[in-house]
């Protein structure tokens, strides 16, 4: 199993109708190969300005999971995050399933109403042909078989 460990970072704008924004962001795509995948082993969403803005950030392995907010029973659901810096200080926490692969696709979303900064780290995983099928398998949610 390799080691090889990377940052995704960037900014995402929430959902706006008016300019087209989606709030939304493919950030690893299927590269056609599913013994070769990722490790979510880090996710923090940050504001873009020191004070006043919260935002919140939710990880999928499926478009489709990026619906209807926090949702742990959802298996598309991989992790999510909250920052918020007031002027009377702040909180932030953030959560990734601890046993979860991703072997296609890793979408995020920002369900804030601000610009959020977000980064991710992953670590390269490489499978064997069984524990590919098994990620597949997993990455379906239960609401979908």
């Amino acid at each position: 199993m390799s080691r090889e460990v990377r940052t995704l970072r960037g900014k995402i704008r929430p959902f706006n109708g008016a300019t087209g924004d989606t709030g939304k962001v493919r950030i690893i795509v299927d590269d056609g190969v599913f013994t070769d995948a990722w490790q979510v082993i880090g996710f923090d969403v940050f504001p873009t300005n020191a004070t006043g803005n919260d935002v919140q950030g939710l990880l999928s392995i499926d478009e489709g999971g990026l619906t209807g907010g926090f949702d742990a029973g959802d298996n598309r659901q991989i992790g999510w995050s909250f920052m918020y810096v007031g002027t009377d200080g702040g909180d932030s926490n953030s959560w990734i399933v601890p046993d979860h692969v991703v072997v296609r696709d890793l979408w995020l979303m920002n369900f804030g109403n601000h610009t959020m900064n977000y980064l991710i780290r992953v670590r390269r995983r490489v499978l064997n042909d069984d524990q590919a099928i098994l990620a597949l398998i997993q990455e379906r949610s239960q609401d979908d078989l």
